[in-house]
């Protein structure tokens, strides 16, 4: 590897050279502001007496036998100044800027843009990838209405173009601005390792995406040929099929493979470390994520299953930002397919999921528990089907009953006793929009053919979610309430009960009852199924809204009812917690096998688990072990002192204590280590005896 500074503008110059974006880069994705950026620099270093302006670092490969370099850092840069150049060239020639050389505007077309002496018939140095080097060529060549308006080359263009023209500056003046941009020039020899030095430049994450990453490392050790047919085939379809956020994919992908989450700035490492595990070639991978970015549209973006109902179903959830589920339909939409699953189980499986979603959000159950129900419950009940004695099979639906069933704490689903107590009382308006929308939805369409789309009304404000009885009480209000007028309203005023939808204007939410339902556009002209209960109603006080809220209620546990089974496994699972299940009570558990990075061990005490575990860890990142002994943190030690046990030669950790003190140990040993508390999980023996805590 050579390196060296010198002008932006040698790195261009050179006949019979090109610059070649390989496919495994990302588009062209600098923002205006970048180029606004650029610009002003430029005018600033033109007023001043700098010789140079730092910018950036170029790091480039060189073909073997010929000139033609691939850019593995600095595309952006690159990119930008191209199109400036550009610009001052069009500019020129559309005489919308002077020029004091009359020979300079030909010098930079032929010298920095095009390599006329290129034996093939696009002539043009920079190479982009397909969807930029259409857009990029048209600007060269083509008329102002030919250019490819929606590519990001473009905009820009047009961004410079502008500042170009409106600069009142020379071609001549901005050209020697150029000419003072500095860059380290890094040349790769042919025996270093492009991905490393990829990796290094980028570890910050502050430029380049996790997915772009992603993409590096699968198609970046590959020939020219293999990469154009990896990304033609699979890659870039996978983006199309994401909606260019490949990221959010490949974390739902890998949640779904692994049973874990990763945190979305840390895919690309999770996803390398995977990759790697597999030990397969990069077409069988692209191939199977390719295969389920397939399903990932549907669920994500269209909803194009062959079946209307099911299609119905994953757009009402879609309305949650479901985006927590995606792991288990991926999964299970893919097994259905496979095993032939029938329509009518597909619906039910949907339809129980449902239900436990909006058990859930009525009573007001923390969300950030689900990410880890979805990330296992596929693959849980698939655990039980496989050890089924055969003959006797249980359907996916028996199955993933008893699974959701017998979830507890924060994962529970909620008993029809829960339902009915927390439907009274549910602050319906005070739920975040997509919760609110997706139980107002549902709640007035019910399961009927004929539907008024509510989210879409109420997100482009067509109608608006209505108090009956309004939030600021008048006189007139106070009255027909009762003397209990201060209890009924907090009581019932932003639950179900006194909710619904309406078209009117909300300037008029303060008058009568009588008046907000007989108004033009009142609730007696509404068309909409909650407001057919209030058209019948006189007046408005707690009896109307007790009865409202006993209606809604039934509709309610109609549309989300509690399943049942009496299907139990064969071999029942051990029950099991992961460190990251922060509501887990571990006292009273007895330990039979611990999970670390994947790795099962067997163990009988809390205390042996605790010596192993540390050895673990030490085998990672002695150096921080050491530390925390020897500032004796988080129950770690170099003394020998009672309660304490060795784990290795002068380090000691803190063990004659209670579970739950275990626990607080290994939190604080795996934050100081930065080990995701994810990648250690607990399996239990199944007892009902309590445990002596040690």
């Amino acid at each position: 590897m050579k390196g060296d500074a010198q002008p932006l503008i040698k790195f261009f110059d050179g006949s019979d050279k090109r610059f070649i974006i390989p496919l495994y880069q990302r588009n062209y994705d600098w923002k205006e502001e970048n180029c606004e950026q650029l610009f002003h620099d430029l005018i600033k270093l033109r007023n001043s007496d700098r010789k140079s302006h730092f910018f950036g670092s170029i790091v480039s490969s060189i073909q073997s036998g010929t000139e033609d370099r691939y850019i593995i850092d600095g595309q952006q840069r690159i990119t930008t100044v191209s199109l400036l150049l550009i610009a001052m060239v069009n500019a020129s020639k559309e005489n919308k800027i002077s020029v004091e050389d009359p020979k300079l505007v030909e010098k930079i077309f032929k010298r920095y843009l095009v390599d006329e002496y290129q034996e093939d018939e696009r002539k043009v140095k920079l190479k982009p990838i397909k969807k930029d080097m259409q857009a990029f060529d048209a600007l060269l060549y083509k008329p102002v209405d030919n250019y490819i308006i929606d590519s990001n080359v473009t905009r820009n263009y047009k961004c410079l173009y502008n500042n170009v023209v409106g600069c009142g500056l020379t071609v001549d003046v901005l050209f020697d601005a150029i000419k003072k941009l500095e860059v380290i020039n890094i040349r790769l020899d042919e025996d270093d390792d492009p991905q490393l030095i990829f990796e290094s430049l980028n570890s910050t994450g502050l430029d380049l995406s996790e997915a772009d990453k992603i993409r590096n490392y699968l198609l970046m050790s590959l020939s020219p040929a293999e990469q154009e047919s990896l990304y033609t085939a699979y890659w870039n379809p996978i983006e199309e099929a994401t909606k260019y956020d490949p990221s959010s994919f490949v974390r739902d992908y890998l949640t779904m493979k692994q049973g874990k989450i990763g945190k979305i700035d840390k895919i690309y490492f999770i996803f390398k470390e995977y990759a790697e595990s597999l030990r397969c070639d990069r077409t069988t991978l692209l191939s199977d994520m390719y295969h389920y970015a397939q399903i990932y549209r549907k669920i994500d973006d269209r909803a194009d299953f062959d079946n209307d109902k099911i299609n119905q179903k994953i757009n009402q959830v879609r309305t949650l930002d479901s985006t927590v589920a995606y792991p288990f339909y991926m999964a299970f939409f893919d097994y259905a397919n496979s095993s032939g699953m029938g329509i009518d189980e597909q619906l039910k499986v949907l339809d129980i999921i449902e239900s436990y979603w909006a058990r859930r959000i009525i009573c007001n159950l923390p969300s950030n528990a689900l990410n880890k129900v979805f990330s296992t419950l596929h693959k849980e009940a698939l655990n039980i089907i496989t050890k089924a004695q055969e003959g006797v099979k249980p359907s996916y639906i028996e199955v993933l009953t008893y699974q959701l069933l017998k979830k507890g704490r924060s994962s529970v689903f909620p008993t029809d006793d829960e339902v009915k107590e927390d439907f009274c009382t549910r602050q319906v308006y005070k739920m975040p929009v997509n919760a609110r929308m997706f139980i107002l939805e549902r709640l007035e369409n019910r399961d009927s053919k004929e539907r008024h789309d509510v989210v879409k009304s109420l997100s482009e404000k067509e109608i608006t979610i209505e108090h009956i009885m309004p939030q600021t009480l008048s006189e007139k209000w106070k009255q027909a309430l009762g003397q209990d007028w201060e209890r009924i309203h907090q009581q019932y005023l932003h639950t179900m009960a006194n909710l619904t939808l309406t078209g009117y204007n909300s300037q008029y939410s303060n008058l009568t009852f009588a008046e907000k339902r007989d108004m033009e556009k009142g609730f007696n002209d509404s068309a909409f199924r909650l407001n057919n209960f209030v058209k019948s109603c006189t007046k408005w006080t707690e009896d109307e809204m007790k009865q409202r809220q006993s209606e809604l209620l039934n509709v309610f546990m109609q549309l989300w009812p509690m399943p049942t089974t009496s299907f139990v496994p064969v071999h029942i699972e051990a029950e099991s917690a992961s460190l990251d299940d922060e509501d887990f009570e571990f006292t009273g558990k007895k330990l039979q096998a611990y999970i670390y990075r994947g790795v099962k061990y067997n163990v009988a005490t809390w205390k042996e688990m605790l010596i192993q575990l540390c050895g673990h860890v030490l085998l990672e990142k002695r150096s921080t072990l050491e530390w925390l002994c020897a500032n004796e943190k988080n129950g770690f030690s170099n003394t020998p002192e009672s309660g304490r046990m060795e784990f290795s030669d002068g380090l000691y950790v803190w063990t004659d204590n209670s579970t739950s003190s275990k626990i607080w140990v290994i939190h604080g040993m795996f934050s100081e280590c930065n080990i995701p508390y994810s990648e250690l999980a607990f399996e239990f023996r199944a007892s009902s005896e309590e445990e002596l805590e040690e």
